[in-house]
């Protein structure tokens, strides 16, 4: 049915399919807007049984409005197709965010709230849903909503009469309900409903209470290895205790799940209302949940009480064998506190040794933390919170870096695939707020604002977190030998940013300088000279990171100025050098969350690679090695070595005698040869002007610029054989990579090759000068294509399942591409016309995740690799709770 019109409803795509009917997206063309369309199918169009069906769940719909039902909008017959129109949702069903594990507790009992709000609104219509399943729940942005009445029927005991429509309904020559019938999803039927007796508003508690028992603990309540077995222990079994499968979860939740499930009708809830009413209930109430019957009801715990707990939560962490954080509220008594320690075994995905990061991060109010874990061999962010012990995978959060919290805790951003995204914990996908490129940090502002970081040689920007144009908000000095900003964090109260300055003379982010600007004047000034990643604490404490420890300072946070002297307060602290990335977060509660360490240094070797995979290290140094381009005759390598500024330096690979620098102002970085061999080519951002440069191997001249200066940043290319013209990358105006060309010699000017809506990459001449591969994203991956230069032609594409870094052979027409740790391989035949053979696996490799090339192939076959050393396996995170005691008594040298 693509591309047909039913009425005036223009069909685009299929959504799905079930018993009742299939249903598709469809544009409204007389009010422009996008519907879902659900059409009963010709075939059973002559059923009286599901006809009846079909239009019961019409006129259902029809008379009931409520936020979380899904609204009808039409209904209508074209050329023999009945269909109804209704409200198209963005989200996915509680049974699809079921499959990745249980809801946190406070998401669980919004979405059972939310489902209790609307039965309650069709029960008091007389209409039982009778079929209510998690595969009838979708969760958007605005919450649950309640599908598919397919199954309603009149209750008969609804506090409102029926909706005068539903009175016209045909009379049914064979109830639907009729005893011996069972109609619904058998794992969420009532004991009376899978007996085939009537069913009635409390058949849809039952499941409620179901759904409720599954979105908690991740296995449903009742299980059976066929029909029969499920249907004797829904009439006859006990599901466990909530507390036995989740021993956090409070007794209240525990009791209202279980009345909910009582085998007699008259012994459950007898109305949804009560139940939405006892849901709200415990998602306001401190406890989150009302005590068991005879208990007393206290808002606060006792000093013992919580000790116990953080010890219960503490051996029930060590025996987590999924990635889990685990943590407790401090208690809340008067006077100093003694800390409490304790360390969580978690699978934290290692930080990347060429680009490190902070791994997890802390909501403000110290009940939740997102970190990095792998997921089927993929990085992405897991959540767990305080009262649910199983961490949960967030959907859509492939490859995350630098995860963050909103202000409420409700919302976690992050950096993914060259954007920064949005998700909400309460379900739905991410959604893209901007265009990044190699991210430094971001932070979620009280006024609903992110300001971010997007390159290792930016300033700051801000964009609205629903959505809109991203702004720039500070942006370094060349004249004051400024190179980057990074690191941002907002204060507690929403009126000042801090955050890290690089310098073009620091080698490390040690030395680094820590900065605030207010957010209401303004005006920036210098806090610290020494150190990187600051944080502000609601104590008065400006936080950092410097060499291995956390250190910290009073400071007046309504002058923006540190008052004493600096103090260590943490010794063995994760840090980085190498970009001033440091593992710690503070919340604003006093919890602490930490990994224990020291000072990392990013090193790496250089490896030859026959195409076999034989491997052949060098006699080098290790270093942090970033880049590398083997010379056209194969006797020398022009390498990018990286610390707070990068430098190229050159190696001879025959004498293997020490490197020799070549460049050694401002950052350099992406190096390659020229046509001739005599020059080494890099990038040089110098002021806020970026060229590309030459200059002799052995260093002792002046670099030469052989581009025009570009305000916008540009990446490293690749010469036309005879050495007139070179193509490189440059980063445009949209924030994203275009492909450009230059003339040298002569009257230089750059025009533009190729520009499109995506990124173009590291563009790679032939050795003919006739061909050029580079890599695009516009499928949504980084893939490879080759295309002619200088043009016209049309495109082809290389890769199909992801490719980056192509490299043609220095002789015959091979082309080479990452796939991860894959080195592949596809021969190319440029005449009579282009084609590519199959794509064939040459060997596997670890190397350096980097912006740039970390191998090159020679002359004779070989590929000169950066071979990473293992990166330090971090320590286990350090949960401190009460910490802002002990840093008072630190700072103040008690």
């Amino acid at each position: 049915m693509i591309g047909q019109m039913l009425g005036p409803y223009r069909i685009l795509e299929k959504l799905g399919e079930g018993g009742m009917g299939q249903v598709y997206k469809a544009r409204d063309t007389r009010l422009d807007r996008s519907v879902a369309i659900k059409v009963l199918p010709p075939e059973v169009s002559a059923d009286p049984d599901r006809r009846v069906r079909f239009d019961r769940e019409a006129k259902t719909i029809a008379g009931l409005s409520h936020p979380h039902i899904c609204a009808l909008f039409d209904v209508g017959e074209a050329d023999g197709t009945t269909y109804l129109v209704m409200e198209l949702l963005a989200g996915e069903t509680l049974a699809e965010r079921l499959d990745k594990g249980p809801l946190l507790l406070e998401q669980a009992l919004g979405v059972a709230t939310e489902i209790a709000d609307a039965l309650a609104a069709a029960h008091r219509q007389g209409i039982v849903h009778r079929d209510l399943k998690p595969a009838n729940v979708m969760l958007t942005k605005s919450g649950a909503k309640l599908l598919d009445f397919g199954l309603a029927k009149l209750s008969g005991h609804g506090e409102l009469p029926a909706a005068a429509s539903l009175a016209s309904a045909p009379t049914e020559a064979r109830p639907l309900t009729s005893e011996g019938t069972i109609v619904g999803t058998l794992q969420y039927m009532a004991p009376e409903q899978a007996e085939g007796k009537p069913a009635d508003t409390r058949t849809d508690i039952w499941a409620l209470g179901a759904i409720l028992y599954e979105m908690l603990t991740g296995r449903r309540a009742f299980e059976g290895a066929s029909a029969a077995s499920l249907i004797t222990a829904i009439m006859s079994a006990q599901p466990p205790a909530l507390t036995t499968l989740q021993p956090l979860t409070p007794a209240g939740i525990d009791r209202l799940v279980r009345r909910c499930l009582a085998k007699d009708p008259y012994a459950r809830w007898q109305s949804a209302h009560d139940v939405a009413d006892e849901l709200r209930w415990m998602r306001e109430s401190s406890g989150a949940g009302a005590p068991v019957e005879g208990q007393t009801r206290r808002r606060d715990r006792s000093p013992l009480a919580w000790r116990v707990a953080a010890a219960a939560l503490l051996f029930a962490a060590v025996a987590t064998t999924t990635a889990a954080v685990v943590w407790v509220r401090s208690a809340r008594v008067p006077g100093p506190r003694a800390p409490i320690r304790f360390p969580v075994s978690d699978r934290l995905v290692t930080a990347a040794e060429a680009d490190p990061q902070r791994l997890f991060a802390v909501s403000r109010d110290g009940q939740r933390v997102v970190f990095i874990a792998e997921r089927d061999g993929v990085p992405c962010l897991y959540l767990r919170e305080l009262r649910v012990l199983q961490a949960t995978p967030i959907p859509g959060t492939d490859n995350a870096m630098q995860p963050f919290f909103s202000p409420d805790g409700e919302r976690i951003g992050f950096f993914a695939g060259r954007k920064l995204k949005v998700v909400s914990l309460a379900g739905g996908a991410p959604e893209d707020r901007a265009q990044i490129n190699w991210p430094r940090g971001g932070t979620w502002a009280p006024d609903d604002t992110i300001i971010f970081s997007p390159s290792d040689n930016s300033g700051l920007w801000q964009v609205p977190a629903a959505g809109g144009d991203p702004l720039e908000l500070a942006q370094p000095d060349p004249a004051k030998g400024e190179r980057s900003y990074r690191w941002p964090e907002v204060s507690p109260d929403g009126s000042a940013v801090f955050f890290t300055l690089a310098t073009s003379d620091i080698q490390s982010f040690d030395n680094a300088r820590l900065m605030v600007r207010s957010l209401r004047t303004g005006e920036q000034r210098e806090l610290i000279r020494g150190g990187s990643f600051a944080t502000c604490t609601a104590t008065g404490h400006l936080l950092f990171a410097r060499a291995g420890a956390l250190v910290a300072a009073s400071f007046d946070t309504a002058r923006l100025r540190v008052t004493g002297a600096e103090k260590p307060v943490l010794d063995g602290l994760v840090t980085y050098p190498i970009n001033g990335a440091a593992q710690y977060a503070v919340a604003a509660d006093g919890t602490l969350v930490y990994i224990a360490g020291k000072a990392v240094t990013s090193r790496a070797t250089l490896t030859w690679v026959d195409p076999t995979g034989k491997t052949n290290i060098l006699p080098t140094e290790a270093a942090a090695y970033q880049a590398v381009s083997v010379s056209p005759d194969g006797r020398w390598a022009a390498l990018e070595i990286d610390g707070a500024n990068a430098s190229i330096w050159s190696l001879d690979l025959d004498r293997m005698s020490p490197p020799t620098r070549v460049s050694s102002e401002w950052s350099n970085n992406g190096p390659f040869w020229s046509p001739d061999g005599a020059r080494v080519c890099f990038v040089s951002e110098r002021g806020d002007v970026s060229r590309l440069y030459c200059q002799a191997p052995g260093g002792g001249t002046a670099p030469e610029p052989v581009t025009p200066g570009r305000s916008s940043r540009i990446g490293n290319g690749s010469w036309v054989p005879g050495g007139q013209v070179l193509i490189f990358s440059e980063l445009n105006q949209a924030s994203r990579w275009d492909l450009s060309t230059c003339a040298v010699g002569g009257e230089p000017g750059v025009k533009p090759f190729l520009q499109t809506s995506f990124n173009e990459l590291n563009p790679r001449l032939s050795s003919d000068g006739r061909w050029v591969a580079y890599e695009s994203d516009e499928t949504g991956n980084a893939e490879v294509y080759v295309q002619p230069f200088p043009g016209p032609g049309r495109k082809e594409r290389i890769s199909s399942d992801g490719g980056t870094q192509p490299l043609w052979a220095r002789k015959g027409h091979e082309l080479f591409y990452r796939h991860g740790d894959a080195i592949m391989a596809v021969t190319i035949e440029p005449s009579p016309s282009f084609s590519a053979g199959q794509r064939r696996l040459l060997f596997r490799r670890a190397l350096r995740v980097a912006p740039l090339y970390p191998y090159d192939v020679a002359p004779d076959g070989r590929f000169l690799m950066i071979q990473p050393l293992p990166p330090p396996v971090l320590g286990p995170m350090t949960i401190v709770l009460n910490w802002f005691d002990e840093l008072k008594a630190n700072v103040a040298g008690k």
